[in-house]
Formats: structure tokens, sequence, C-alpha cells
């Protein structure tokens, strides 16, 4: 027995003037190509759901087609702001980033959630599986192994001098011009200004025994 709806589908089509019936088989083939596009964008990477928007736009979709599949996408787990604001903290930290770069890339992706160190300890620590291998070398408890309770913190100055060492070696500048120089570095990675200075202070030794 067929489907009423089907069924139903193609009376209306039979009903359908020459200029509908074209309107009709556009339309589904635009939605076909946004979805095409839309899967081909998330095959790639993870994609925020304002660059989605953004890229769908770009391509000539139309904007209420749009908020329709974001919705869709967002419902079924095919997009997600969360995964996507995970990576990016995962991603920046990897680099060795500092806080305002990370705030500086979510905010790009149209990510605003996350806005303060705080906040990156409380997401870090609310999706501890996604960052299980940084949180066994970048982030460290102030508690021993039998407190699992306490929360994880990104020890942001040991990012700092990390990045630093890679680009300039191990010796603590003491020169005014080459502090001056690594200064700068480290403010255009994006750590704060009391973690630029501190790191100015530390070789990998000292950072370790402190």
């Amino acid at each position: 027995m067929p489907d009423p709806k089907s069924l139903l589908k193609n009376i209306e089509n039979q009903l359908m003037t020459d200029e509908q019936r074209q309107a009709y088989h556009d339309k589904l083939k635009a939605e076909s190509y946004m979805r095409w596009l839309a899967f081909y964008y998330l095959g790639r990477r993870e994609q925020s759901k304002k660059e989605l928007r953004d890229k769908l736009l770009a391509k000539g979709c139309d904007a209420a087609a749009i908020e329709t599949l974001l919705t869709e996408f967002e419902a079924e787990g095919y997009q997600s702001d969360e995964r996507m604001t995970s990576a990016l903290i995962k991603e920046g930290i990897g680099k060795q980033h500092g806080t305002q770069r990370i705030f500086q890339t979510l905010k790009k992706h149209g990510l605003t959630t996350v806005r303060s160190v705080s906040a990156i300890n409380a997401w870090i620590e609310m999706h501890n599986d996604f960052f299980e291998d940084l949180l066994l070398n970048d982030i460290e408890s102030d508690t021993a192994d039998d407190d699992p309770d306490e929360a994880y913190e990104v020890d942001w100055l040991a990012q700092a001098v990390a990045a630093r060492v890679r680009k300039y070696g191990d010796a603590i500048p003491t020169e005014p011009k080459e502090k001056a120089r690594q200064l700068r570095f480290l403010q255009y990675r994006g750590f704060a200004a009391d973690v630029c200075f501190d790191a100015l202070k530390y070789d990998l030794t000292t950072l370790a025994n402190r």
C-alpha cells in the first residue's frame, strides 16, 4: 500500500503548474546542495554554528533554510559549538598560546561561552575526557593523586616559558633590548602581562624547581 505522505506529495505535484513544479524542484536542488556543502565543510574539520552559517551564506544558500539546517544538524550532533570550543581550546594550549589568543580565536568563531581563565579551567574539567592527553602533560593539579575531585588548572607560566625557550633558547634574558623582544613575543602569543614578565625570569630548570 502506498505511503499516504508520498501519495499526497504525488497528487500535489500533479496539480502544480509548470512554473510551480520548476520552483519546487529548484528548491529541492538548492536544499540538497546546501546539505552537501554543510557535510563537506564538517567533514574537513569541526565548524562552529557561526562559521558554518557564514560559509553557506557565502555560497548563496537561503538564510531561512540555513537556520533550519543548523537546528537539525545541532540536534543530530553533526555540528556542535561545544565540540568546537573544546577543539579550539585544546589546539591553543597545544600551540602554547596564551589566554588572550585563545579568547580571540573563540570569539572569531562566534563562541563566547568561555571568556576567562577560570572558565577555561572549568571547561577543561567538565570535558576532561577530551583533554585527557593534555591533562597528563601540560595541565596540572595542585593536589596529590589521592584527591581526584580537585580541579585541574592550566599552568600558563609553564606554557609561556616553554614558548619562550622554544623560540629563543633556555637562557634567561638579561639585556633590556632582549627582554623587550621576548616580552613582545609572549604578548603576541596572547599571554597575560604578569605571565609574560614572570616567564622572563625562568628557564626550564628553575621552572621545574619552583
